[in-house]
């Protein structure tokens, strides 16, 4: 058995954070997320780094943010060093089961094996998922949902309508207990497992929509005033969900689609139940790969990370879907389980960035964090609670959005726009006031923007490099080099011949 530990990255897609039992949703049914809540440490202000997929899990692996990869949306990534290559070269396993969503999708990145599967059944020659569906002489489950006439008067809900052998996520749990069942405990091992919901279609097995057939469900948050004081990007995407009609370039069987100006109460409760239900039918697998980490004797020498890679406004601020800053898309699950049960249960509510994860890993693993990287590490804090070197600022940066979340207030800058949002989180955490052109608040709000063009330039041009390598210090030639003005010996480097 190997002394160092192992690590376990369970992923879900598009889940928000308010959709765990343990930490306060009651209408959830998650047993197998709780039990990590009641091992684990959970952070419950945790945030990812971008509001859509490729860009979120571009930042995760690669421990930068979009400003120094370029993957800002859907953008190619796997070109880029990411941590988890420096764990490969410190001799751990690296494995995948599922979604990793990097671009091109067939770059191996850094992992030894693979079981690819993305969010649609993609019959190419590397997908192990329509690759499945094809060998066993299964429709394209996704094509048989969305082309039946009324999927989107379904608020992209429905069961899913295959046999539930065929459900994408089960197919990657299964996977996902096969590999650890085939794992040589004498060499640690890093292991990624994707799953694909509860991201749209909201399409569970039958079973897990009759669970929450009759249950009362948190209605969504919508106030009358904020469709006018939002930005006009916010509007128009918010006009796309309440009356789609007026767009002609959307997909016909994109959640962003469905026209909500015409569903009633009871239909958003539906579309909300189905989510959920994709939610528990993940649950399940968890439990079989804890049961399977439990029975190869690796558990208690494991750090299982579960966490999603962005939330869902399922009809919040009249939305379905993402790409804006809200709370419900930037805040996301995270939580921690340690070798041996440490700090058990235990709840940390500061502010956490997505961002830290890797140098944290790192590490865990007895690895020097590496200078290209944006965060920070939160070993420390992770296992002995102190959270005194936690942030007070968390950011996120998507498609010429950038957010930046205090404890109190949140700042989104549009790039070029005059305009933006801004929000007192402690009178108003619903974000349902934007404060952006309140004189009252235009001092607090300049203070915010003179620190997130800090924040991006010390970024740039201090950490990350476009190549992947940092660089150590300001240039020699620099007239204000930091290291002449504060008689610091400047550390050596190496002069290239």
């Amino acid at each position: 058995m190997s002394t160092r530990p192992n690590f376990v990255v369970i992923k879900t897609d598009q889940q928000r954070a308010d959709t765990i039992a343990a930490l306060g949703a009651a209408h959830m049914t998650t047993p197998n997320m709780d039990r990590l809540v009641r091992e684990g440490v959970s952070f419950t202000q945790s945030h990812c780094c971008a509001a859509t997929c490729v860009a979120s899990r571009a930042a995760f692996y690669t421990g930068q943010f979009a400003h120094n990869t370029g993957a800002y949306g859907f953008d190619q990534w796997a070109h880029h060093r990411t941590w988890l290559h420096e764990l490969k070269d410190a001799g751990y396993l690296t494995s995948a089961i599922g979604k990793v969503h990097h671009m091109p999708g067939d770059d191996p990145m850094a992992f030894h094996d693979r079981v690819y599967s993305e969010n649609f059944t993609e019959y190419t020659s590397y997908d192990d998922y329509s690759n499945f569906l094809l060998e066993n002489g299964q429709e394209d489950p996704y094509k048989l949902l969305t082309q039946n006439g009324d999927w989107l008067s379904k608020c992209n809900s429905a069961p899913f309508p295959l046999e539930e052998k065929y459900f994408v996520d089960n197919f990657i749990g299964t996977r996902a207990v096969e590999r650890i069942e085939k794992l040589d405990t004498d060499q640690p091992f890093y292991l990624h497992v994707g799953f694909v919901g509860p991201h749209d279609p909201y399409a569970p097995p039958q079973r897990f929509v009759d669970l929450y057939a009759d249950r009362e469900v948190p209605e969504p948050k919508v106030t009358g005033r904020e469709f006018d004081e939002k930005p006009p990007q916010f509007r128009r995407f918010m006009e796309q969900c309440i009356n789609p009609a007026t767009f002609s370039n959307c997909p016909g069987f994109g959640v962003y689609n469905v026209q909500l100006s015409d569903k009633s109460p009871n239909e958003l409760r539906r579309m909300r139940r189905h989510y959920y239900g994709r939610i528990t039918a993940i649950d399940e697998q968890i439990g079989h790969i804890l049961a399977a980490l439990e029975k190869k004797g690796a558990l208690e020498n494991t750090i299982i990370l579960f966490t999603s890679d962005h939330g869902d406004n399922l009809g919040d601020h009249q939305m379905i879907y993402k790409w804006l800053m809200t709370e419900q898309v930037t805040n996301i699950p995270l939580v921690f389980r340690l070798p041996n049960g440490a700090r058990a249960g235990e709840v940390d509510s500061k502010l956490f960035s997505q961002i830290d994860v890797g140098p944290t890993f790192l590490e865990a693993a007895g690895l020097e964090s590496q200078p290209r990287l944006d965060g920070s590490s939160a070993y420390q804090r992770l296992t002995t609670g102190d959270a005194s070197s936690a942030s007070d600022r968390v950011y996120c940066e998507d498609n010429y959005l950038t957010m930046m979340r205090t404890e109190q207030d949140k700042l989104v800058h549009y790039a070029g726009q005059d305009y933006g949002e801004y929000y007192d989180l402690a009178e108003d955490p619903d974000e349902s006031r934007n404060l952006f052109d309140s004189p009252d608040h235009q001092g607090r709000i300049k203070e915010l923007q003179a620190e997130l063009l800090d924040w991006v330039l010390s970024s740039r041009y201090l950490r990350s490099a476009p190549n992947g390598q940092a660089r150590p210090h300001w240039p020699d030639y620099h007239p204000e080099d930091p290291y002449i003005l504060s008689g610091r010996p400047r550390p050596e480097r190496t002069k290239l011949p």
